[in-house]
């Protein structure tokens, strides 16, 4: 009975929030995320997908390692160079961009432990790091600010110290709250998406401050049970163990260790996703999943990605499917078998259950 009282509750509220967002007059983002600003991919996203929105994962220190640049800042005066014709071309398309800053250019990172858990230490103990970022975001700002279409900044992916895991990173709400500010020195009006963690968790929101300022999205990325979304992608295409895990395929919904254990299925994503949702209930906030998506062979991944879905429209938020001509890993538009990469000659389950859902753009 009490159960079924929350899930009530949690039902009442979710329609209220769809409403009072649609009486704001802002447009729901339903979308891809991409690593590359290929203008050409926009229009197939838009024409055989109707989605009207794109995250963008800003990756400069990566474009820097592959064009054997000099520093992490050269990745992102290119990425910067190719950021107005892309634009353009989502404004012609009627497609949102959110600009997310996956990665800080800043080469004191190249100093860092060679330990990747001590790196995330090592990058909130260097306040250099926001000195980077507010430049980053003060250059976008500008690029940005008199463009009359929808452009979101993600002003941070994933932040995540292991000291303070699995809390929010604790100096993260001065630093976003310090971006913020500098951005809307610029740009008063485009919306700030905060993500904040730890990481893609939602677990932050039990007590991350409301922070201030108009318009700012708070954000998570929403993979969990990790053992499910992630299964098989560790190195083992071409091997002994690749036969294994064909054997050993793990089905949604089912049992699962993340986050203690136990049973994953729809209703305990409403448990996992419980803090958020509350802290929506209590602040009034509008609520972004940034990226989510499944290994595509997962067995019953539609089931799942439907199920994340209906939860996502039922509180009003707004979503990015993780990811579009990315890495053939998470594109719906791959064939769903373990250990080939093969184009689909026809829509692929997960596809069908995210067209049904990009249907809703245009109504």
């Amino acid at each position: 009975m009490i159960r079924c009282m929350v899930f009530i509750s949690a039902a009442i509220f979710a329609v209220t929030a769809a409403v009072a967002q649609e009486k704001s007059g802002d447009v729901r983002q339903r979308g891809f995320t991409v690593d590359k600003m290929i203008p050409e991919n926009l229009e197939s996203m838009k024409k055989d997908w109707n989605a009207n929105s794109v995250r963008v994962m800003l990756k400069p220190n990566s474009v820097s390692r592959q064009g054997k640049m000099k520093t992490y800042g050269e990745g992102w005066d290119k990425l910067m160079k190719e950021m107005s014709a892309y634009l353009d071309k989502a404004a012609e398309l009627g497609i949102g961009v959110i600009l997310d800053l996956h990665e800080v250019p800043n080469d004191n990172q190249k100093t860092y432990s060679d330990d990747r858990k001590k790196q995330k230490t090592e990058f909130w103990h260097d306040r250099t790091n926001l000195d980077v970022a507010v430049k980053c975001w003060k250059q976008a700002a500008e690029l940005c600010k008199d463009r009359k279409q929808v452009i979101w900044y993600d002003i941070l992916n994933e932040p995540l110290d292991w000291e303070d895991f699995p809390s929010y990173v604790k100096v993260w709400p001065e630093w976003a709250q310090t971006m913020i500010d500098e951005i809307r020195k610029i740009d008063p009006e485009k919306a700030v998406v905060v993500e904040v963690g730890p990481g893609g968790l939602c677990w932050g929101f039990k007590d991350f401050p409301v922070l201030k300022g108009k318009n700012i999205i708070y954000s998570t990325h929403q993979y969990q049970p990790h053992v499910y979304t992630h299964q098989g992608i560790s190195g083992l295409n071409n091997t002994d163990l690749a036969k294994a895990y064909l054997k050993m395929q793990q089905k949604w919904p089912g049992e699962f260790s993340d986050t203690g254990g136990g049973m994953w299925d729809k209703a305990r994503l409403y448990k996992e996703l419980a803090p958020m949702i509350e802290f929506q209930k209590k602040n009034n906030v509008r609520i972004y999943i940034s990226e989510f998506g499944v290994a595509r062979w997962s067995p019953n991944s539609a089931d799942y990605v439907r199920d994340n879905l209906e939860i996502f429209e039922e509180f009003g938020w707004d979503w990015s499917f993780h990811a579009y001509k990315e890495n053939p890993i998470w594109d719906p538009e791959y064939e769903p078998v373990f250990g080939e990469n093969a184009k689909a000659k026809e829509t692929t389950p997960v596809g069908a259950v995210l067209k049904k859902y990009f249907e809703k753009n245009s109504k």
